[in-house]
C-alpha cells in the first residue's frame, strides 16, 4: 500500500507539471467583441521567437538614410516575442553597413500586416509600453499603398498615424498624410502632451468611419480630423519603430538626438485589436 501511495503521488507530481506550459509561454485570455464593435482580426504576442507569420511581416531595409551620417535601418532581428506576451521592437546601434565615413549605423524594428490583413473603417488598437531613450520614435500606423496617388484628396489613400511616441517626451503626436511624399504631399496633425505617458503600459485607438476619424489616449478622445475628406480604401497595420540621424529628426520637436541614448532600448507592445461595427 505505501508502494501505491509513492506511485499515485508520483503520477500527480507528473500529470501537474507535464500538463503545464513552459514558462514563459502562458496564454493571455482572448479578446471579445466590445461595445457595438465585433472583433475581427488580433494578436495577443504569447510565445517567443518571431512574430506570427501569418500575421505579420518584417520588412528589412534602409528605412531612414542619410547621406551625411549614420542610417536607420529595419533589421528583422529587432523584432521579437518575449515569452511573456510582449511584442519587442529594439532599437541599437549595429556595425557599419552603408559607408565608410559613418563609425556606426543603428537599426530598429518593425512588423506590418502587409499582404495579410486590411481593412476598411473601424475600430484599430494597441496596448503598448513606450521606449525609454531619446533619438528614436515609434509609431501605430495604418498605411494603404495608394497613398501615392496625387489627386489633391485622401480618399483614395491615406498614411493614418494613430500614434507616435517618444522615449524623452511625454507628448503623443497624431497624423494623416496624403497625396504621396513629394511635393504634393499635404498633411495634417496634432501634438499633444499626456502627463505620464511614458510610465507603464497605455492603449491608443483609432475609431474610422467613412466621415471621421476619431484618436483615443487611454479612451479619452485626443483628436478628431476629416482631414484629407477620409480615406475610403482598405489599409494595412503597421508597428515600427524609426530612426533618423537628419536635422529635422534629432531636434526638440521630434525624437532627439541617438548620440544621446544609451542602446539598446525597446518598445514593447501587449497587444494589437482591430473591430468592426
Amino acid at each position: 500500500m505505501r508502494t501505491m501511495g509513492v506511485f499515485v503521488l508520483f503520477l500527480i507530481i507528473v500529470l501537474f507539471y507535464g500538463c503545464k506550459e513552459p514558462a514563459g509561454t502562458e496564454k493571455k485570455a482572448p479578446p471579445v467583441d466590445k461595445d457595438g464593435w465585433k472583433l475581427v482580426w488580433y494578436d495577443e504576442f504569447d510565445g517567443s521567437g518571431a512574430p506570427n507569420s501569418k500575421k505579420w511581416d518584417r520588412p528589412e531595409y534602409n528605412r531612414r538614410s542619410n547621406d551625411n551620417g549614420p542610417d536607420g535601418w529595419w533589421l528583422k532581428e529587432d523584432s521579437y516575442l518575449d515569452g511573456a506576451g510582449n511584442l519587442v521592437l529594439r532599437a541599437k546601434k549595429i556595425n557599419n553597413r552603408n559607408s565608410d565615413k559613418d563609425s556606426f549605423d543603428y537599426s530598429t524594428g518593425a512588423i506590418r500586416s502587409f499582404g495579410k490583413f486590411e481593412q476598411q473603417f473601424g475600430k484599430f488598437e494597441i496596448r503598448c509600453q513606450l521606449p525609454t531613450q531619446p533619438g528614436w520614435w515609434v509609431a501605430f500606423w495604418l498605411m494603404s499603398e495608394s497613398v501615392t496617388n496625387v489627386d489633391n484628396s485622401g480618399r483614395d489613400g491615406t498614411e493614418i498615424d494613430i500614434m507616435e511616441g517618444f522615449g524623452w517626451t511625454d507628448k503623443i503626436n497624431f497624423a494623416l498624410h496624403w497625396d504621396g511624399y513629394g511635393d504634393a504631399h499635404k498633411t495634417d496633425g496634432k501634438m499633444l502632451p499626456f502627463a505620464g505617458i511614458r510610465t507603464g503600459f497605455h492603449t491608443f485607438t483609432l475609431e474610422w468611419s467613412d466621415s471621421l476619424y476619431v484618436f483615443y489616449v487611454d479612451s479619452l478622445e485626443a483628436w478628431r480630423s476629416n482631414a484629407g475628406g477620409v480615406s475610403q480604401v482598405p489599409a494595412y497595420v503597421k508597428i515600427t519603430g524609426e530612426l533618423s540621424t537628419e536635422s529635422w529628426a534629432i531636434g526638440q520637436y521630434w525624437s532627439n538626438n541617438p548620440a544621446q541614448a544609451v542602446f539598446p532600448d525597446s518598445f514593447l507592445v501587449d497587444y494589437v485589436r482591430v473591430y468592426k461595427k
